[in-house]
C-alpha cells in the first residue's frame, strides 16, 4: 500500500525546496544588492546574516554539508515545540530551550568538522545571529 508522508517529511521537503531556492538566488547576487526586500527573505537568509555566509566563502562540499545541516537544523527546531507541547508537563519552557540548544550545537559541530579556522569566525557569528532571528520569529507566532 501507499504510505502517506508524514508531516516532518513535507515539513523537511519544503525547507529543502525553500534552501535550495535561497542558495540558488545567493549564487546568483554574489554580493550584488537584490531587488528583494529583507522581509521578503526566510529568517536563515536575512542580509545581517548573508554577510558571515558569504564572508565565509564555502567550496562547494562545504556548502553541501551546510545546506544539509541547516536543513537537519530547522525541521529538528519545528519539531521540538510540537514534541514538547505534546509531552505536557512542567518545564516545558526549559525543555524546549535544552533541545533548541542541542539543534544548534549538532549544526554547530558538523560545520566546525568542515570548516579551515578563518571560516570559524564568519561560522559562529552566522550561528549566533541565526539563533537571534529564529527566537525572534517563535516570538512572532
Amino acid at each position: 500500500s501507499m504510505t502517506k508522508p508524514t508531516h516532518q517529511s513535507i515539513s523537511r521537503t519544503l525547507i529543502n525546496t525553500l534552501l535550495t531556492l535561497s542558495l540558488a538566488l545567493f549564487a546568483s547576487l554574489g554580493q550584488a544588492e537584490s531587488a528583494l526586500t529583507a522581509t521578503d527573505l526566510p529568517p536563515w537568509f536575512k542580509p545581517e546574516l548573508q554577510v558571515h555566509l558569504v564572508a565565509m566563502a564555502l567550496n562547494s562540499d562545504q556548502k553541501t554539508e551546510f545546506r544539509e545541516g541547516l536543513t537537519d537544523c530547522l525541521s529538528g527546531l519545528q519539531g521540538i515545540l510540537q514534541k514538547e507541547i505534546r509531552r505536557g508537563g512542567a518545564d516545558i519552557p526549559k525543555r524546549i530551550k535544552r533541545a533548541t540548544n542541542r539543534q544548534y550545537g549538532k549544526f554547530d559541530k558538523r560545520m566546525k568538522a568542515s570548516l579551515a579556522p578563518p571560516q570559524v569566525v564568519h561560522w559562529t557569528q552566522y550561528l549566533e545571529g541565526l539563533k537571534v532571528v529564529m527566537a525572534a520569529q517563535a516570538q512572532a507566532r
